[in-house]
């Protein structure tokens, strides 16, 4: 069953450094498919693995690069409607969209900037029922929604008078931050 299948994943990331079909190293991410078969997050190589929900080994896709479909560090991961596989390719800045047979479709989120629809280090993936896609956009805290299309649609951020207790950290420990906030009305 599926417990049986979630003890296995955990024990091969215990093992780390597995890389053979089926074995994970780093998982950070997973979605489920309208058949219940499951994509897995191989973040530490660099990879998409999709399995049967007892457990059963079906394919991978991705590899170490920053062409098309190669990942780097990817973390998270979200399907739509029609099964697309959408994965934040963490280190690469970007997402990247697959077809449920592992195919590379489309690459956006123009990496490694703060400007509209760009993206630092996204981690986290959401479709809504309209499938737009949300994605976290980690280092620019802030969320950057983007049309089915790929189409960068806006962006959502919270107030600066509220941090997170982990927000509130980074920004305590990065003078830069420390300088910017004193200087601004947080009013």
């Amino acid at each position: 069953g599926l417990s049986g299948f979630g003890i296995h994943l955990y024990q091969k990331k215990l093992t780390g450094g597995a890389s053979g079909d089926g074995e994970l190293n780093g998982p950070p991410g997973l979605a489920f498919d309208p058949d219940d078969n499951l994509y897995v997050v191989d973040s530490h190589n660099h990879r998409v693995q999709k399995f049967t929900k007892d457990g059963r080994f079906l394919l991978k896709f991705g590899s170490y690069g920053s062409g098309a479909g190669e990942l780097a560090f990817p973390w998270g991961i979200c399907l739509d409607q029609e099964s697309n596989v959408y994965v934040a390719d963490w280190r690469n800045d970007r997402v990247q969209k697959f077809s449920p047979d592992g195919k590379h479709m489309a690459t956006f989120g123009r990496g490694s900037g703060i400007g509209p629809g760009e993206l630092n280090r996204p981690s986290g993936l959401a479709v809504d029922h309209d499938g737009d896609l949300y994605v976290v956009d980690w280092m620019n805290d802030r969320l950057n929604v983007y049309d089915s299309d790929t189409n960068f649609i806006t962006s959502f951020s919270g107030d600066a008078t509220q941090l997170s207790d982990h927000a509130s950290r980074r920004v305590d420990v990065n003078p830069d931050y420390v300088k910017a906030r004193k200087r601004a009305d947080l009013s």
